[in-house]
């Protein structure tokens, strides 16, 4: 297990820098196109929406298929489309075009993998391997942030966008040099009302409807740390804003890479719903304040991000793993399938509403209003400890 968990892992981090590659350079990309916040942000919503729309035809439409395969053309697509975007994005409508097909790109590769982990790793240590797959994630994304902070001044926009689009290139070499054996495949099944009924039952949908939270904060969140780090730098009249900006937030994101370890970890042994509990509502507390941060010194400024980056993603395996852990056996793809469109639909309106509000208010309220709409979570994990039973005692 090990050894293919690191595979399908370092894969996503190769080709998850991808996600936020328009995010670290958007300051400089929104002065020279005249880009509003709202329209950056409704570039980035359509990345999520070409993931939401591709995630659903490979749950929904394909009766079966092999994960190296999804995992390789996705990272494929989402390359190329990141080079085009290079050569031939110059304005808000080019742009939205090639995020999308981005995003239908990077759609073929976390899923397939997730429940991949979820079949092979036996249950007293599955919050961990889901902690480490979704980790990767966490420091793929993060990782264009950083290069943008080392690079762009050296080397524009453009050479962050290529660099962090050609790892992706190499992540689907990657998977076409693996071992990952041909009969491993997700099964998929034909989506009737039979089978709608398996997999929408109460408990499973709070399970959902409550990562639908947490995607909810978790995105508008990575969307705009970056921007929001180069205003404040830029606001207290530091040179080189874009770089120092988007190098913090870089690292803010980066510093998940652990905390979904330590998550899942944690929740392998105090109860999933325990630990979820425990980081959401410090995540929201963040939420609520960070966005009136920006007269503070740097030295209080930064353990509150620092925070708020580790708390906002420790608890995103855990719903995973949760839902692997309620939903029949059969199922499983199905309903993370379900899980991820859920999730990932709340992540196209989270952006494009914080980049509204920015426009027509200030940050405070951009990150107020996302973290208010956050507490449904919380609301549905308790909500969803009155339905277990005593066979559910992990994940209570």
């Amino acid at each position: 297990m090990n050894g293919l968990l690191w595979t399908l892992a370092i894969a996503q981090f190769l080709a998850m820098q991808v996600w936020f590659n328009f995010s670290a350079v958007m300051p400089i990309v929104e002065e020279e196109w005249g880009l509003s916040p709202t329209q950056s942000g409704i570039i980035v919503s359509f990345f999520h929406i070409g993931y939401v729309a591709a995630v659903f035809f490979y749950s929904f439409l394909s009766d079966k298929y092999n994960p190296k395969y999804s995992f390789m053309y996705g990272a494929l697509l989402a390359g190329i489309s990141g080079i085009l975007f290079v050569f031939l994005a110059d304005g808000f409508i080019s742009a939205l075009l090639l995020r999308l097909l981005s995003g239908i790109g990077i759609a073929g590769i976390y899923v397939p993998g997730m429940k991949i982990v979820a079949q092979m790793a036996p249950p007293e240590k599955r919050g961990a391997a889901m902690g480490v797959y979704v980790g990767s994630l966490v420091v793929g994304s993060g990782f264009s942030l950083l290069v943008s902070g080392m690079l762009i001044n050296l080397t524009g926009w453009q050479g962050v966008i290529l660099i962090t689009s050609c790892s992706a290139l190499v992540a689907s070499g990657m998977l076409f040099f693996s071992n990952i054996p041909n009969n491993l495949h997700i099964e998929g099944q034909r989506l009737n009302m039979a089978l709608l009924k398996r997999v929408l039952t109460k408990k499973n949908l709070l399970v959902n409807v409550s990562y639908t939270g947490h995607c909810w904060e978790l995105y508008a969140m990575w969307a705009w740390i970056g921007p929001f780090l180069v205003y404040y730098f830029a606001n207290n009249e530091v040179e080189n804003a874009v770089s120092y900006g988007n190098l913090t937030g870089s690292l803010v994101i980066m510093a998940g890479g652990f905390a979904t370890y330590l998550g899942g970890k944690m929740s392998d042994r105090f109860g999933r719903l325990n630990i979820i509990q425990l980081f959401i509502f410090v995540s929201i507390v963040c939420s609520l304040a960070v966005g009136w941060f920006i007269e503070i010194p740097i030295w209080i400024l930064l353990p509150v991000v620092f925070i708020y980056g580790f708390t906002i993603i420790a608890d995103s395996p855990i719903y995973n793993t949760a839902l692997t852990e309620i939903a029949d056996p059969d199922i499983i793809g199905t309903a993370l399938g379900i899980q991820s469109v859920m999730g990932f639909s709340a992540t196209i309106f989270s952006p494009v509403l914080f980049g509204l509000l920015l426009d027509i208010y200030n940050w405070g309220t951009a990150f107020t209003t996302i973290g208010l709409l956050t507490f449904i979570t919380p609301v549905c994990i308790w909500l969803l400890r009155r339905q277990l039973t005593t066979k559910d005692i992990n994940v209570n």
